[in-house]
């Protein structure tokens, strides 16, 4: 398998298992900036600190380091149109414009996010093509709601299901099993 077929079949792989949309927001020093995220994950209890994975040419992660500070606004399912819009490469005034927000911790918060935490940069780590930069909550809120889902290259929306599913085995496709060295 090529290079090329490998990040294919990686991206596809992961890309079948729904992750939150959540939209990084930071406002200091190095000015206002935002992006769409969905590598976004708890760390740990004690402290408090969660995850986000960021590309290095990112003008986010750019202001983050240097602002020391952001807000991780978790989508409600309504707001396929904010992931959108803060997916792109628009400035930060264009993205921010039609966005009803207020500052919390020095970090934009989206008023109607189904949730938000505010963190303090505690360390970065390089990976690859991205920066992993874990955050130390400041604060946090949450909402009722469902969230908006990145599943197979689209956005949907995730049920809490009621009852159990029965288990089942699957066949395991091995077609684009990775060539080791």
């Amino acid at each position: 398998m090529t290079d090329v077929d490998s990040r294919r079949a990686f991206r596809d792989l992961l890309g079948s298992m729904p992750a939150g949309v959540c939209v990084i927001t930071t406002d200091g020093p190095a000015g206002r900036a935002g992006m769409t995220a969905s590598s976004v994950c708890s760390l740990s209890l004690q402290p408090l600190l969660l995850l986000v994975c960021i590309g290095n040419g990112s003008g986010t992660l750019h202001a983050i380091r240097r602002n020391n500070r952001f807000a991780v606004n978790l989508l409600h399912e309504a707001h396929e149109r904010t992931a959108g819009v803060f997916a792109t490469d628009r400035p930060a005034e264009e993205k921010f414009a039609d966005t009803d927000h207020h500052l919390v911790d020095g970090s934009p918060v989206l008023r109607h996010a189904l949730g938000w935490l505010t963190c303090r940069v505690h360390s970065t780590v390089p990976g690859g093509d991205h920066t992993i930069v874990l955050g130390e909550v400041l604060d946090l809120s949450r909402a009722d709601g469902q969230s908006l889902v990145w599943h197979h290259g689209r956005y949907g929306y995730h049920r809490t299901a009621h009852h159990a599913l029965p288990e089942t085995s699957l066949p395991l496709d091995t077609a684009h099993t990775m060539d080791r060295p």
